[in-house]
């Protein structure tokens, strides 16, 4: 459930927000009272708690009621700097699959609650990825992903959502079949291309004409999509190929369209995370101007290595090299010994608690997405008894941070802030006795975008750093700010723009050595101005 407060995502069975602490309570849309997350009936009036408390003041033509705060907020400041230009978005449709059948067999009042919840479902993973809902249809919605709300992985965003959407309607169809009988399942299609937008009001409505047929390839998508699947178009496919998995269904005739099109049916994440992962799954151009940068990451390496542990910042601007840099730093220490975990802070993962530490749990766990809970439980300890047996006490906090059932009764009792103190303590102590083995290396990418939470843990974990075999890497934009500039073991290597003669050595190595007219690699490095991305 969502923290009233701090309007972080918790589970059911939490009494406390983990992000604040703040105690969770759920308002009984009858009669006002406040109840546990775990009470179905209002103990005041006995209403059902588990209809939404939100429906009731959801207006679906009013996008102020069902829009989030703080993304409205973020489109009202941002809307004059849209209006009037031409985006590049990626368009999402969903509805239910056989809905006329469906209601031709309940009773009116039975849909609109089956469409809430679903409703509910489909505006929390939309609105997670920052999506903007333009068109409710009754039984189902439309929904842009890049306007208002520009996102250069509008694309990226947009199929996880519908990935998270058919994950999260397995168990709600479920439901929906052991009360209704009915077999609930939904159809999303994607497409991406141009739209003009017009004007975004004060009440969120946003006037938009689109270009060419953006919205009906989508629509079409959706209604050639499998049940319980998301079918996009080539168009979304050539921009999100690297990062997920796809199964084609060939070209398909479409109502409306002369020529068959080609469709893909959206799998699974694929184990790319990161555009730098995306280059160098194709491979990349040769690494050119940064030896004394990487010089400097080899020499804080080797410090970390005898015993003092060291954290360094990768600082610059987006696409100067400093995912390159690490890849760089980590295929020179491939023949070492030593333990190597990354995390990755996301543009839309700023409201999941977490979420990079996450990653390097579940990387030295080796806990994989598919693991059932029992799996994880027995990852846990045999890693924690192989490591160190005095560290058992650390499984209870460490099976909360990974969000499966603790086992330990004792744990449960304890205060939010004193499961806290223990989740930070269990991180600590697991990452500084694998460093007595061997040196860890511990890299975060993107720590302009980190949650507060994983950030606090992070400053905890930076405190007892210095007498450790631990080399912390922290790539962000300049504009990040921290309190670690004071600790004698952080060092900063600041990446500026390349020189006019390493960009033009990356040109000459994109080109294969090949040669290039001065009139046409003098307006590159104008207009790329040494950045080495721009270059590219």
């Amino acid at each position: 459930m969502k923290c009233q407060k701090c309007e972080s995502e918790n589970s059911e069975n939490r009494k406390f927000c983990r992000e604040c602490g703040v105690k969770l309570l759920v308002i009984c849309p009858e009669c006002k009272s406040e109840n546990l997350p775990v009470d179905k009936f209002c103990g005041e009036c006995g209403g059902n708690l588990r209809k939404s408390s939100e429906s009731s003041a959801l207006d679906f033509e009013k996008p102020e009621t069902y829009t989030p705060q703080h993304l409205s907020s973020k489109i009202l400041s941002t809307r004059q700097h849209i209006e009037g230009e031409r985006k590049l978005v990626t368009v999402f449709f969903a509805d239910v699959a056989e809905f006329t059948a469906m209601s031709e067999k309940n009773d009116p009042e039975d849909i609109r609650n089956i469409m809430d919840g679903c409703f509910e479902i489909l505006m929390n993973h939309i609105h997670r990825y920052e999506g903007t809902i333009t068109q409710f249809l009754g039984d189902g919605l439309m929904a842009l992903f890049g306007a208002p709300l520009a996102h250069e992985d509008h694309a990226r965003r947009a199929c996880f959502a519908g990935l998270a959407v058919q994950k999260d309607l397995v168990a709600y169809g479920g439901k929906v079949k052991k009360e209704y009988g009915f077999d609930f399942k939904m159809r999303i299609g994607l497409n991406s291309g141009m739209v003009m937008v017009g004007s975004v009001g004060d009440d969120l409505r946003m006037d938009y004409i689109a270009v060419g047929d953006t919205v009906n390839l989508a629509a079409r998508m959706e209604t050639a999509a499998n049940r319980g699947t998301v079918l996009v178009s080539k168009n979304v496919h050539n921009l999100v190929q690297a990062y997920f998995e796809f199964e084609s269904r060939g070209k398909l005739d479409l109502k409306g369209k002369k020529e068959a099109q080609d469709a893909f049916e959206l799998l699974q994440p694929s184990a790319v995370d990161t555009r730098i992962d995306a280059s160098a799954a194709k491979g990349f151009n040769r690494f050119v101007g940064r030896k004394k940068s990487l010089e400097v990451l080899q020499e804080a390496f080797e410090t970390a290595s005898r015993g003092s542990g060291q954290v360094v910042g990768l600082v610059g601007d987006a696409g100067v090299g400093k995912s390159r840099l690490l890849i760089e730093f980590s295929n020179q220490q491939l023949a070492g010994d030593f333990t190597y975990l990354e995390g990755q802070c996301f543009q839309f993962g700023g409201n999941i608690i977490y979420l990079p530490i996450l990653s390097i749990l579940k990387s030295y766990f080796r806990i994989l997405e598919s693991d059932t809970e029992a799996i994880v439980k027995k990852k846990l300890r045999e890693k924690i008894q192989a490591l160190d047996d005095t560290l058992i006490s650390d499984i209870s906090p460490l099976q909360d941070i990974l969000s499966v059932p603790v086992d330990d009764e004792s744990y449960q009792e304890l205060e939010p802030r004193q499961k806290r103190e223990q989740i930070f303590e269990a991180v600590r102590n697991i990452l500084i006795k694998e460093s007595e083995n061997r040196p860890v290396v511990i890299a975060l990418d993107d720590m302009h975008w980190i949650d507060k939470s994983s950030e606090a843990i992070l400053d905890f974990l930076i405190g007892w750093l210095a007498n450790t075999h631990i080399l912390l890497i922290l790539l962000y934009r300049p504009e990040y700010s921290h309190p670690w500039n004071g600790k004698s073991y952080y060092t900063r290597i600041g990446l500026d723009q390349l020189s006019d003669e390493s960009s033009i050595d990356l040109l000459k190595a994109i080109l294969d050595e090949g040669q290039v007219a001065p009139e046409l690699g003098q307006l590159i490095l104008d207009k790329a101005a040494g950045n080495p991305l721009y270059v590219e």
